[in-house]
């Protein structure tokens, strides 16, 4: 299918090649051009180093306008801290929503903005240098450090935690929210579809859980106690449903990283949109399954139990939300 889609010195199959840039670009040429009814791709943001910044649409085929204004917006976004496996992730939600008969109902009732690609030039130097990396490579004129943190970029408690500027530091957050083209680009995705918007879910590398608001504060504000109950209910239902060696943990942010992390993109559309649905999902235990392979392997295929396991959190995500929408919907139509 893709052979008409390759560049020069291409491998012909995106299963062969590693999931850099060109075969993410090659992944999402083959899914618009062959499934064009359920996808749309906007490329035309770019990063420092010219990158694509991918915004992907998913839609029913039989969709009108009308129809189409009237359902809640889904956004899930991947990559912020580098890595590729949370890119994957993203990229198989796409597929399963796309090419899996049975989840096209899930087209049907919710329109889908998947960014699956948010921090490439991370990305591709993730893969070619050792250590955590987890930054953009913007080189800054003042004293050529390179790179900006962008979780750590949004307008949201944003000098709360100590201000940073060590342009060298690892965890460097720029010198102002949204002064990265990354972060402008998720910025205006969310205000594009604000209207509609019911959850955001920012899914990142080397963990194993769904977190919840807050990232800066240790609060427990009744106003999160809603996505509190929804977490633990969704990861009580995948857990008992897959056999996971590790049970999915709830939390808050704060918790999860033992320390406030200031200027997070979960507690900025939460507090910015009062957002019902706001939460951060960490997929793909990296460090603890190094560790874990020194002593026993794990079983076969059970990167795929991973995958199909956190698809079932997002599939439970939906189900909730589709469901207080035709709530209201009812109410409102019998208020009239």
């Amino acid at each position: 299918m893709l052979d008409d889609l390759l560049n020069a010195n291409e491998v012909p199959c995106v299963e062969n090649a590693e999931m850099g840039s060109t075969a993410i670009t090659i992944y999402l040429k083959a899914i618009e051009k062959y499934c064009g009814r359920f996808v749309s791709v906007d490329n035309r943001t770019l990063t420092y180093q010219k990158r694509n910044l991918y915004e992907v649409l998913l839609k029913h085929p039989h969709e009108n306008a009308t129809v189409r204004s009237g359902r809640p917006v889904i956004l899930l976004e991947a990559g912020q801290q580098a890595g590729i496996e949370s890119v994957n992730f993203a990229l198989f939600v796409i597929e399963q929503l796309v090419a899996c008969k049975e989840n096209l109902y899930m087209l049907k009732n919710a329109r889908w903005v998947i960014l699956p690609s948010t921090n490439p030039d991370g990305r591709e130097f993730t893969r070619y240098t050792p250590g955590n990396w987890q930054k953009n490579l913007r080189f800054s004129e003042d004293d050529r450090s390179a790179g900006v943190d962008i979780s750590r970029n949004f307008d949201e408690s944003f000098n709360d935690c100590g201000i940073i500027l060590n342009g060298f530091d690892h965890n460097y957050p720029g010198k102002k929210p949204f002064s990265e083209s990354e972060t402008s680009f998720i910025l205006d995705v969310l205000n594009r579809y604000k209207n509609k918007l019911r959850a955001y879910v920012s899914i990142r590398r080397d963990g194993h859980s769904l977190l919840y608001p807050f990232a800066s504060v240790n609060s427990s504000a009744v106003d999160t106690d809603k996505l509190r109950e929804k977490a633990a209910e969704i990861i009580s239902k995948v857990n008992h449903k897959f056999g996971f060696i590790e049970y999915l943990t709830n939390s808050s942010i704060i918790e999860m990283n033992r320390k406030p992390v200031c200027g997070h993109s979960v507690d900025f559309v939460f507090m910015k949109y009062n957002m019902p649905y706001a939460y951060e999902m960490r997929v793909f235990l990296e460090s603890d399954h190094k560790i874990m392979t020194k002593f026993q392997s794990l079983p076969r295929g059970y990167d795929i139990t991973l995958r199909n396991g956190y698809f079932a959190v997002i599939k439970e995500l939906y189900n909730i939300v589709i469901e207080e929408h035709r709530n209201r919907t009812y109410l409102r139509t019998s208020n009239e």
